[in-house]
């Protein structure tokens, strides 16, 4: 087949494609990608060829670029991409080839742009489900790569932009699934990212050239999950740790400032004592010892001692003070 005959007969095949506008558009796109044994080729030819209506040359352009993406060919797609802007850029798709653009350069001031064109995108062509997948991908994107920083707003929009287009597809694509698994393991819903990792490896079509493809990318992302898992439950232990230290230093300190007032009260009990007659001085000591014993056993309970022994303690030191008193008012 000639190159002009296999360019009509392409051109032919998108003409009976839905509106460029409408919910069914992309996936319809990919389908007669499919069809095509070299579809970047066809695609390629058909966009480049001015004798061909508009229309046709940009769904050919949206295919071409769709295959470049597959392949992670960034910078021919953002040749593709600047080409075409002079013929093809009042298309409100053309925002999302922009925002593709911008998310391929990797750095988080054009991650932050790629948000906003595809959420400009998805104003224009808010019953599109690709659209609205296109940005709660790239808003993950720019999640996974700021998670201490998290917006609880842009985290709600994320799920709302999933979920829409979830819903806008009937739930029948496979990788919007994969991107709400991501979401939910930024969230820490760590149990259902795994049923949505798992209902994307169970909905994605076998037949397709991208099958392996797509399969090693679930199955990436389900061995993330585990690893964030696991990276909470560390971060949940540090900070644990973090906070039994904080709390440690704290009764050290109370303990070193007790033990200087007991020092003083030694000190000065030692003076009383030694201008005191003997009884009085004997009397007073035991007094002292049973305040000491008192205030450690104290802190032996806000330790977690022992409570029988504790409660020993508690008695001894109580006798000791009380005992002074209790012989005096016994023989008096």
């Amino acid at each position: 087949m000639t190159d002009k005959r296999r360019i009509s007969a392409a051109v032919r095949s998108i003409d009976a494609l839905p509106q460029i506008n409408s919910p069914e558009f992309p996936q319809e796109v990919r389908k007669l990608a499919e069809k095509f044994k070299d579809p970047e080729e066809i695609f390629r030819a058909v966009a480049s060829t001015r004798s061909v209506n508009d229309r046709a040359r940009f769904v050919a352009l949206y295919g071409w670029l769709l295959r470049l993406r597959r392949e992670e060919r960034h910078d021919e797609y953002a040749r593709v991409v600047n080409q075409y802007d002079k013929k093809f850029g009042t298309e409100p798709y053309f925002l999302t080839f922009r925002a593709i653009v911008a998310r391929n350069r990797g750095d988080r001031a054009n991650l932050r742009r790629s948000i906003e064109l595809s959420k400009e995108a998805a104003r224009h062509l808010q019953d599109v489900a690709g659209v609205a997948h296109q940005l709660a991908a790239f808003m993950v994107d720019y999640f996974e790569r700021n998670l201490d920083s998290l917006e609880k707003s842009e985290i709600l929009e994320a799920e709302r932009s999933v979920d829409h287009a979830i819903f806008l597809s009937s739930g029948r694509i496979a990788h919007y699934f994969e991107t709400k698994a991501r979401l939910l393991v930024v969230g820490g819903n760590f149990e259902e990212a795994r049923s949505s990792i798992n209902r994307a490896i169970e909905l994605e079509p076998r037949s397709t050239k991208d099958y392996h493809r797509r399969l090693t990318q679930y199955q990436t992302t389900r061995t993330k999950i585990d690893l964030m898992e696991q990276q909470d439950r560390w971060n949940e232990i540090q900070k644990e740790n973090k906070r039994e230290l904080v709390e440690f230093k704290s009764q050290q300190l109370q303990l070193l400032g007790v033990l200087a007032a007991i020092v003083a009260l030694m000190a000065t009990v030692g003076n009383i004592a030694a201008r005191a007659s003997a009884e009085d001085g004997f009397r007073l000591i035991q007094v002292m010892a049973g305040s000491v014993i008192l205030v450690f056993s104290t802190f032996s309970l806000m330790s977690g001692g022992r409570i029988s022994r504790i409660a020993t303690a508690y008695s001894i030191g109580v006798l000791m003070i009380a005992s002074p008193a209790i012989t005096d008012w016994v023989f008096q």
